[in-house]
Order: structure tokens, then sequence, then C-alpha cells
């Protein structure tokens, strides 16, 4: 028998089921929106364009999340190819999958300028340094009026896209639409979708760190004050751990740049008349469509190429994307000290470093990719031999190959400098099949989690990672086992889907009080009060 929607409240988060989810969502609409989106179309050879799946760990997460709910999800317009797909489609909606489709995607198209402002000026050199603790105070960011008009004519103008294109799917549904705003890019986003529609439910995901007040204090006071109040115009703010949480709550209570009210035990902050709840929901992977990725033919291919790459050595991994805050640099620093530190194991490993490119328009990241490239270079001018090439580095998109990689590691080296989650080293505990190990950073979000089954290590301190990489490799069988074995428990007991689920139950908790309130304003018998928050 199906669930009505009152009953969405009380359904067991390990049990739900699709079917479930879309009798409470069918007087419901989802809008989730973020600056990169699923899929991505871009002109093959051939002339045809085709489609390839977005990168990052947002568009992993979401992709799975969103089955069951016939979800628009709206993203920025990153190709031409993107430009042309969303003109071709009816409605300007490109059904995901296209075959089968199970939610929509439409792109913002942004003026070229405006959204260099807001991505390249803002976003990834302001908002995203700042948020994994990267500003070099020394040298930068220098906030110059530069800075300031992007923020003005970039930044804002692109949230106030998203938040138009958001209005329009609203006026063409009359049914109520739930919002999920994705990270740094949209702070804004909120203030300008509630100052249209007062009683929209929107929630907002931070995939970041949050930072402590002191380091939230770098950004300039109209700007802090500004970001606040935009996150504030939300219902709900989700960040991966507590601690997040009981940052962003300290800024609130700190900051001289907003006046609010904090309730720290009820994780609430009060804003003019509103109450904002602050939860944490860590983020995780769809470990089931995960495996079956896993079990297709041009994984397998990629699996045969990885072997005959290591022939008798052993395989340590990195899967990443080329980022300031992945601390590749330090990972191979720490390599090359291991090859110095335990010369036995010359010729017996291997490690390949399979990366996506990453902000290629900006000056630091093609600089960091060049750094990557020498720094391998080095390492096989030194220790390689006519057999032995000890470091292999590939830098392009290719999905399969990550799957393959993990899927066949002796040791995966996650070693993060600042992470909100990290879903590399959850994708290699539920992929691998040799009893890998997982060497992950202290300092990323998901070590909270996984601490005890996998192996810890200081992201600045390269004689460690060599030491860790060296235990790894020495750790014997029943180790290896019992600790693949806890660490993929720990993964399959979340997912995805269930880490959205937990989104749409707070929105619905402040539906349910935002009409106990009403029902008590106007005198009519009041709805059966809901449990305490939490």
């Amino acid at each position: 028998m199906e669930q009505d929607s009152t009953e969405f409240d009380e359904l067991d988060l390990e049990t739900i089921t699709p079917r479930q989810v879309r009798q409470y969502l069918k007087d419901k609409f989802v809008i989730v929106a973020s600056n990169r989106g699923p899929v991505e179309f871009r002109r093959e050879e051939d002339g045809s364009i085709k489609a390839h799946r977005g990168a990052g760990g947002v568009v992993t997460a979401m992709s799975t999340a969103l089955v069951a709910t016939d979800a628009v999800w709206i993203s920025s317009m990153r190709t031409k190819e993107d430009a042309i797909m969303a003109r071709e489609a009816p409605g300007g909606r490109l059904a995901m999958p296209p075959d089968k489709p199970q939610y929509w995607v439409r792109y913002i198209i942004p003026e070229k300028k405006d959204f260099q402002q807001y991505y390249s000026v803002i976003s990834n050199s302001i908002l995203w340094p700042l948020q994994h603790y990267l500003y070099d105070v020394l040298r930068r960011p220098v906030i110059d009026e530069s800075v300031h008009d992007a923020w003005n004519q970039g930044y804002r103008k692109v949230n106030r896209l998203f938040a138009d294109e958001i209005l329009r799917e609203i006026r063409a549904t009359d049914k109520k639409p739930l919002i999920f705003l994705q990270d740094y890019h949209l702070y804004l986003c909120a203030q300008y979708i509630r100052r249209k529609v007062p009683d929209a439910l929107i929630h907002h995901f931070t995939h970041s760190p949050w930072v402590q007040p002191d380091y939230f204090r770098l950004l300039p006071h109209g700007m802090r004050r500004e970001l606040l109040q935009g996150m504030l115009a939300n219902d709900v703010l989700g960040f991966h751990t507590p601690h997040y949480v009981n940052n962003f709550l300290q800024c609130c209570r700190e900051g001289e740049a907003v006046r609010v009210t904090v309730d720290a035990k009820r994780r609430l902050v009060r804003h003019g008349s509103r109450e904002i709840y602050v939860r944490h929901y860590p983020i995780s992977i769809d470990h089931e469509a995960l495996e079956r990725t896993a079990r297709r033919r041009d994984v397998e291919d990629y699996r045969t190429r990885l072997r005959e790459l290591a022939g008798g050595c052993k395989l340590l991994v990195r899967v990443d994307r080329v980022e300031p805050s992945k601390n590749i640099l330090r990972g191979l620093q720490g390599y090359e000290h291991f090859l110095r530190r335990y010369p036995e194991w010359q010729e017996r490993v291997i490690f390949a470093n399979f990366l996506y490119p990453s902000r290629s328009d900006l000056k630091e990241y093609r600089d960091l990719q060049r750094d990557i490239e020498e720094a391998a270079d080095t390492i096989n001018r030194e220790f390689g031999t006519d057999d032995w090439e000890p470091v292999h580095v590939e830098i392009k998109d290719n999905y399969p190959r990550s799957v393959a990689a993990q899927m066949e590691f002796d040791v995966l080296l996650v070693n993060p400098v600042a992470d909100g989650m990290n879903l590399v080293c959850k994708e290699g505990a539920v992929l691998n099949r040799r009893d890998g190990v997982v060497i992950l950073s202290v300092t990323a979000g998901a070590y909270q989690e996984m601490r005890g089954t996998v192996m810890p290590v200081n992201p600045l301190d390269i004689a460690e990672t060599a030491d860790a990489i060296h235990t790894a490799l020495q750790t014997g069988e029943r180790k290896r086992k019992s600790m693949g074995r806890a660490a993929r428990e720990v993964v399959e007991a979340n997912t995805s889907f269930k880490w959205f689920l937990q989104q749409m139950r707070a929105l619905r908790r402040v539906e349910k009080q935002r009409a106990e309130s009403e029902s008590k304003q106007a005198g009519l018998p009041a709805l059966p009060r809901y449990e305490h928050f939490e």
C-alpha cells in the first residue's frame, strides 16, 4: 500500500523506496541548482555532439540522489554545445538519462564577462581558497577594486540569473517547489528567490569546509554581510560535518556583519522574524550504481591495462582533480621521500596518478598542472630504469579509467590539505578488489566517518606520508581484509539517495512547523505537534 505524504516524515531512511518518494512528491516539484551540471556536451571529431558526465563530487552525489524525483536541475552552460542542445530541447529541458528520463537539465547562459567574474574572480579565486584555508596571505588574494566590481557585476548577476530561472520554473507549475541550492557559487541566490516568493522552501548545501570566524573575517565586511544574509534567506543550511556546522554558527555569533541570535544547542539562527536550521549530512555515494559501472566492458579494459602497466609491481594510486587543495605535489614529494628512505621498494612499486584537468582558465591551475608534470619527470629521471618508470601521470577526463584504478589499487593515496568530504576514498573502499589500503588525510571531512578503517596521514608531512606508504604496502593480508571490510561497511551504511532524503525531510519539517504557526495565528486548531527538529 502506498504511503501518503503525511507519513513521509516517519519512513525509515534505511528502507525508503523510490516509489514512496514519488508518492510524497506527487504535489511537490524539486528544483536543484548548481554551477556545474550532470552533463556537458562537446563536439566530437566526426562533428557529432556527445554528452559527457560532469566532474566533481556535487555531480557524483546529486546525479544518483535525484532518482525518482522528476526534478529539474539548473546549471550554468560550460560549452557552446550546451547552448546548442538547450536551444533544441523542448522547453529548454534536456532529459537525463535521454532514453529513460529520471530528471531534467536546463542551463543558464550568462554573458562571458559576467561568468568570468562570477566563476574565476569570485568563486574560484576568493571563496574557494577562503573555505579551504588556502589564502597565500603574504601575496594573494589582493582584494582591489576589480574584485569588488566582480562581486557586484558578476557574482551577484549570475546568482540572479539562477534565481530568475528557478522562479521561471516555479511559475510554470502549480506544485509546491522544494529548492536545493548547491555550494559556494550560489550563496546569494536564496535571497533573490525569497523576495519574489516569500514562502518558498529553500535548502542550501555547502560542499566545502566552513572556516572558523578569524579566517572568515579575511573576507571584506560588505561581502561577508551580503554572503551571510544570502545564506540566511534559506530555511535549512546543510554541511558535511558537525565541525563545519559549529564553525558557521560561530561565524554568525561572533560576526559583526549580520545581526542574528544563535541557539547553538538547537543549531538554529534567528534572523529577523525567521528561524534557519543548520544541519550536517555527510554526503556519500550510490555504491550500487558504482558496482554496475564497475562491470562495464570499458572499465574491464582499463583494469587490464593497469595490470599491464604495473607488471609485477605494487600499484599506488591517486585519483583527483588538479586543484591546490588536493595536495598532489606533496603526494609526489612523499613518494619521492619513500623511494629514498626505503630503497628496497625501488622497482617494486608504481605510483599511478589519474588526474582530471580543472579550471584551466586560471593561471594558478595551469601552473599547478605544469608543476605536477615536472615533479613526476624529476622522480622518473632520478629513480627510473630501462624497465621501470616509478611515476605514471595521466591528466584527462576519463571516468572509466578512474573506476578501474579504484578497483586495482594496492594503496590509494588521498591526502587533501582540506576537503569538505572527499568521495574518492569512499569510492575506493567500495570498488577495490585487491584488499587495498586507503591512506586518508586527517583534514578531509570523510576522515571523521572513516577513522579506524583507513590509515591517517598529516597532509603537510611528507616524511609521514612516506612512512604511511611503506606501512600500507607492508600491512599483512588479514589486517588489509579487515580494514577494507570495515571501510566498505561504513560507506554502504550511507548513500547519496539517503543524503538527499535527509534534506527533503528537513524541508518537510519546516513546512509542517510553518503550517502549525499559521494555524495558531489564524485561531484554527493546531496540527499535531511534530517531534523536536533534529
